[in-house]
């Protein structure tokens, strides 16, 4: 990774669907963002099955556990109130939050494609990667 490059997980837990990998090294999971070349079908990193990459988002609600009100996270354990929290709370695996020069960024890990903030990155992957 270059110097002066900070990368978090916006998660506790990354998840990439270009490279496969699950777990808490944001580093790594940028490097191979770098070096990667998108597809138009990935692999869930979680279960394996391969999806296109229009509706990862959407396979990624299949990672859930619901006990009445609350939902949790089948990827990482979080629990969170709600259904809207748990969307939410699903496409920030997806997002890695990049700070170089005083500037954060945030990345799409299906895509590779780089925002401001991060309400236009989650946006984006509502409208890219998410099925209606």
């Amino acid at each position: 990774m270059s110097q002066g490059i900070e990368v978090k997980a916006v998660t506790k837990v990354v998840m990439c669907p270009l490279c496969g990998y699950l777990g808490d090294d944001a580093g790594k999971v940028f490097d191979s963002l770098r070096n990667a070349t998108p597809t138009p079908v990935l692999k869930c990193p979680k279960c394996g099955v391969e999806v296109r990459s229009e509706e990862f988002a959407t396979h990624l609600r299949k990672h859930a556990r619901i006990g009445g009100k609350t939902w949790t996270c089948d990827i990482c354990g979080a629990k969170l109130n709600g259904e809207g929290a748990f969307l939410r709370h699903v496409k920030e695996h997806l997002l890695l939050s990049v700070r170089r020069g005083g500037l954060t960024v945030y990345y799409c890990l299906v895509c590779g494609q780089e925002f401001i903030t991060k309400n236009s990155a989650l946006a984006h992957i509502r409208s890219k990667h998410e099925a209606e």
